[in-house]
């Protein structure tokens, strides 16, 4: 993982994932509160994400692959987008 990456896990609040993602994060999440989901829950770990960051949470969402493409970083923007909402979205490869 990048520096950037690592630093953004601990400086979040809560972490939402793929629960096998959060798995392999666990050395830089620490006792923090992780919100895991299973396979095709996608939809629902952005909307959380968003929900706890609306609720002036730090939120980090992690995902694999390519941010734009196979990661959630598109969807999250769209539901931004789409919502209309004030929350800062910052994609960090890692």
């Amino acid at each position: 993982m990048t520096m950037e990456a690592v630093e953004a896990l601990q400086a979040a609040e809560i972490v939402v994932g793929y629960k096998t993602y959060t798995h392999l994060v666990k050395a830089f999440t620490g006792d923090k509160q992780v919100i895991k989901t299973g396979m095709c829950k996608e939809i629902e770990r952005c909307r959380a994400a968003i929900e706890l960051a609306q609720a002036g949470h730090n939120v980090a969402l992690i995902s694999s692959g390519d941010a734009g493409i196979y990661g959630m970083a598109g969807l999250v923007l769209e539901l931004v987008n789409k919502q209309q909402l004030d929350i800062e979205v910052r994609l960090i490869r890692g």
